[in-house]
């Protein structure tokens, strides 16, 4: 293995450790503060309900009053209805008077 593939290879292996904490910080956030998220699987399903836990491969939700285990593989999108400022380490900032973009596709029910 020459240098520049060893160099190739952290970087790579940096870049999904730091997605990896982004999933993990979004979703501990709306996990601890019981935010209300929608999920947009793959299929077109949207599911509404609070994320009760996660791991590597799956996320619990309590969604119509039964918990789901779906996996992230089949999810598209995960909007919250708070906003959330974790990513960028805006934490301290508050935003006053924001109102969060909501965006409405014709096949949600």
């Amino acid at each position: 293995m020459s240098y520049l593939e060893k160099g190739e290879n952290s970087v790579r292996n940096t870049n999904i450790s730091q997605t990896g904490k982004i999933q993990e910080a979004f979703l501990n956030h709306c996990r601890r503060q019981k935010v209300t998220a929608r999920i947009q699987l793959a299929d077109q399903t949207v599911l509404e309900g609070i994320i009760v836990g996660f791991d590597q491969d799956t996320i619990v939700v309590n969604a119509d009053r039964t918990q789901q285990l779906i996996f992230k593989s089949a999810v598209v999108c995960i909007r919250s209805y708070e906003v959330t400022d974790l990513i960028f380490n805006e934490t301290k900032q508050k935003r006053k008077n924001y109102a969060y973009p909501r965006v409405y596709n014709s096949s949600w029910s």
